[in-house]
């Protein structure tokens, strides 16, 4: 099995940038066998530096974007590191049913959603906590980069230790069916609030509608700064308007962009468009 060249590593990296957006240096090497090992298998290639080379000479193509969605970090739980769905329920939430009592509309966008978790810790907390929401036009897009995660999304069904993770028992009995093999799946009512597509965030943008809410956590953290800047100017236009809002991850900023404003609420960062 032939050594892999450093060269051919630095050239696949780019190669993941330049499609989709994660910047990846010499530290994340040993990422290349933890995460491509399946695909040497699956494609019956010599070793990882025949599907490098592999994936370096030829045009991009279905190997490509597995290699490169295989690239992607897809860690996620229910109500994930909690305080932001804290903020959505005492101050978020409320406060949009408050500017959206006469469209009786809400839209909001979870972005790298990954397995679902995220989407459908919402649509939960939306049915748990405000009954009055019923009757409103309710939309939760979901987008992620992997068809793979999204599959898994799509269907609702999560093992033991996936609802265990950030859920209650009462939650779990209250929002899912235990299948005959051990396994959950998420109640049709969730499901039906939740729309999975995939989505790319550094190519073109689908046609989708102003959003009172977007959550792009844990993402722009693997983007370089120019990448960051163009996604970060791109959801700024997707927001309905100054009263909306954008959450990213707890260890993320965007205060390079003078457009948002920043808001501080206990362990939680969120960001409005500056009212003008």
């Amino acid at each position: 099995m032939s050594p892999i060249d450093q060269a051919d590593i630095e050239s696949f990296f780019n190669l993941v940038e330049k499609n989709i957006g994660v910047a990846l240096d010499s530290s994340k090497a040993y990422l290349i066998q933890s995460r491509l090992s399946s695909i040497v298998a699956e494609h019956r290639f010599a070793g990882l530096a025949a599907l490098l080379r592999f994936l370096i000479t030829n045009p991009v193509g279905d190997i490509h974007w597995q290699a490169f969605e295989a690239m992607t970090t897809n860690e996620t739980s229910f109500y994930r590191d909690t305080s932001p769905f804290e903020v959505l329920k005492t101050t978020i939430i409320p406060d949009l049913i408050q500017k959206r009592k006469d469209s009786r509309e809400l839209n909001i966008w979870s972005a790298a959603s990954s397995t679902g978790q995220e989407p459908y810790s919402i649509a939960m907390l939306l049915r748990e906590h405000f009954p009055e929401l019923g009757g409103w036009n309710i939309r939760i897009l979901a987008t992620d980069i992997s068809e793979q995660a999204l599959e898994k999304a799509s269907l609702g069904i999560y093992n033991q230790t996936e609802v265990q993770r950030g859920l209650t028992e009462t939650q779990i009995q209250r929002h899912f069916k235990k299948l005959p093999n051990g396994h959950y799946e998420i109640s049709a009512d969730l499901r039906s609030m939740v729309q999975f597509k995939q989505m790319n965030l550094i190519q073109d943008w689908p046609l989708m509608p102003k959003f009172d809410l977007i959550l792009i956590r844990n993402v722009l953290i693997y983007f370089n700064q120019d990448t960051k800047a163009k996604i970060v100017k791109r959801i700024y236009s997707q927001l309905l308007d100054s009263s909306s809002y954008l959450i990213l991850g707890s260890s993320e900023s965007i205060l390079f962009d003078q457009t948002y404003q920043i808001v501080q609420l206990d362990r939680v960062s969120y960001y409005q468009k500056k009212r003008i």
